[in-house]
């Protein structure tokens, strides 16, 4: 430390060589006292969880008090020089590698003084004037010692860190709160207050599950978290939190947990953002798509029913000649009239399945949202659908996970995008091969697997099967899977699609499961 700097502090606190004189005389109380001291001082710190955790180690504690002591003895030498100096920067750096905060080190010198002034009464009662003299000089020693060690908190590297942390915690658009061991709020930044409606004494301490609905709660979304917690060390989710006012905010957060220099965890930090906004916008694009799609399908299904209409015309009017010529005597046989009234019949039902794919697609209804045994579903539809399996040569192959929690949805709608699936997969494979069902929960959602052993499709086909209009198939519509995700997107899941030409498809429907009773 620069000369300059050490006599500014010494005159600032007004260190005189009287005060060093007075400290010096102190020497004898403090060899007699300074090992008690130190302990009296080691087990009030163990009442504290942050002292009590360093002081756990007995060689710590040993090495922690023998230091102490001799930062007593040095402070009677009274040689306030460099090297005096030196060392209280030192102590400060060490308590700050230690992980000590600031608040615990300021109270060692406050209870030093606490504890050595009614010694020093005693010491010195029969001169009350040098007495006073006395305790005022070990104050001011204390404060130089108070104000050289802080300064390696200041300057420290972790605590411009944590400053820098602070600032990223203040300043963020996005909420950020810490959580302890115990799951309770330890931060709480501004962000937060906005979303939420807390302010931040108001959750300081209090448990996680104040903003967790408890649909939520019940779910047991909590315990899904720490098993991934366990696993991977973090966590990432959309779901649904708990607002002041009694709002649920829908949301995207992230958990990871936190550790201490000995790799222990010391709680949790999450980062969420508020996706009510993007939610919203979400459902603006769905709806403006399928707008968009509808306007498209009124030129479409104007000509796929054209054509069909004039084979059924020109039919009609052959079964009039027929008629007609009948009447009169002559004419073809009557499987003749058999033989046009079956294409007849072929042709109205192609007009009534294409009519009948676009008005699924353009008037599907909000889902009619009931608790549904997924598994339950699937199997009764499937125990319908036999002979078309046995028909087309596909042996059924499912593995259901019993234990799959319900979802909430519209069991209609929900066995009709599987049905989906289902048809496109027997399409895919006209010569026979497998079809394989399974369910199984993940990170909060039931999982529906659906898997071909079909021709599979090019990446370029895969990119496409969601769009409406496309189709690999002769007089398909092109419209069976868009719905298929259209109704899976409105009960809040999504699907995925995996293909290999040559080996097979295999869709992957996701469901949120059901939150509340």
């Amino acid at each position: 430390m620069a000369l300059l700097e050490r006599e500014k502090r010494l005159r600032y606190l007004d260190l005189t060589e009287r005060d060093v004189m007075l400290l010096r005389a102190l020497r004898p109380l403090f060899e007699s006292h300074a090992a008690a001291t130190v302990d009296t001082l080691c087990e009030r710190l163990l009442a504290f969880p942050e002292t009590a955790q360093i002081l756990r180690d007995r060689t710590t504690t040993e090495r922690l008090k023998q230091a102490q002591r001799n930062y007593l003895m040095r402070i009677v030498e009274g040689n306030f020089d460099d090297a005096y100096f030196a060392e209280r920067r030192r102590m400060g750096q060490t308590h700050e590698r230690m992980d000590l905060p600031l608040q615990f080190f300021l109270i060692g010198f406050s209870f030093y003084f606490d504890l050595f002034t009614p010694l020093i009464r005693d010491f010195l009662a029969n001169d009350p004037a040098r007495c006073q003299e006395t305790v005022v000089a070990l104050q001011k020693a204390l404060m130089l010692d108070v104000s050289v060690a802080a300064d390696a908190f200041i300057v420290s590297d972790r605590y411009r860190h944590l400053q820098r942390l602070d600032s990223i915690m203040k300043d963020s658009a996005d909420v950020i709160f810490l959580l302890d061991t115990e799951k309770r709020f330890t931060h709480w930044n501004p962000a937060a207050e906005q979303v939420f409606g807390w302010r931040e004494e108001e959750v300081l301490g209090k448990p996680v599950t104040l903003i967790i609905p408890p649909e939520v709660l019940q779910s047991g979304e909590l315990e899904r978290i720490d098993s991934a917690i366990a696993q991977r060390g973090h966590c990432h989710l959309e779901t649904t939190r708990l607002a002041r006012d009694g709002r649920r905010v829908p949301v995207e957060l992230t958990l990871s947990q936190l550790r201490d220099q000995q790799k222990q965890p010391m709680g949790r930090s999450v980062i969420l953002r508020d996706i009510t906004e993007r939610k919203r916008q979400e459902e603006s694009k769905l709806q403006s798509e399928r707008l968009a799609v509808i306007g498209t399908m009124s030129a479409k299904l104007a000509h796929e029913i054209r054509n069909p209409l004039s084979s059924i015309l020109l039919n009609l009017d052959l079964v009039r000649d027929e008629v007609a010529a009948l009447a009169k005597g002559g004419g073809h046989s009557p499987s003749e009239f058999h033989t046009l009234l079956r294409a007849m019949d072929s042709e109205v039902r192609r007009i009534e399945r294409v009519t009948e794919d676009y008005l699924k697609f353009a008037r599907l209804p909000k889902p009619q949202r009931e608790r549904i045994p997924l598994n339950e579903v699937i199997v009764q539809g499937l125990a319908f659908m036999q002979s078309s399996f046995e028909s087309a040569g596909v042996k059924l192959q499912t593995e259901f996970d019993p234990s799959l929690p319900p979802v909430r949805g519209d069991e209609g709608q929900l066995w009709q995008a599987v049905l989906n699936v289902i048809r496109n997969a027997l399409e895919a494979m006209p010569h026979g091969g497998a079809l394989t069902l399974r369910t199984f929960r993940a990170a909060g959602e039931n999982v529906l697997q659906i898997a071909d052993t079909g021709h599979g499709m090019a990446e370029e086909q895969r990119q496409k099967v969601f769009k409406p209009f496309f189709t690999t198939k002769t007089g398909g519509t092109g419209l069976g899977l868009p719905l298929t995700q259209q109704i899976i997107a409105e009960h809040g899941g999504h699907i995925e699609c995996e293909s290999v030409v040559g080996q097979g498809t295999t869709f992957t429907l996701h469901l949120p499961q059901a939150t509340d009773n």
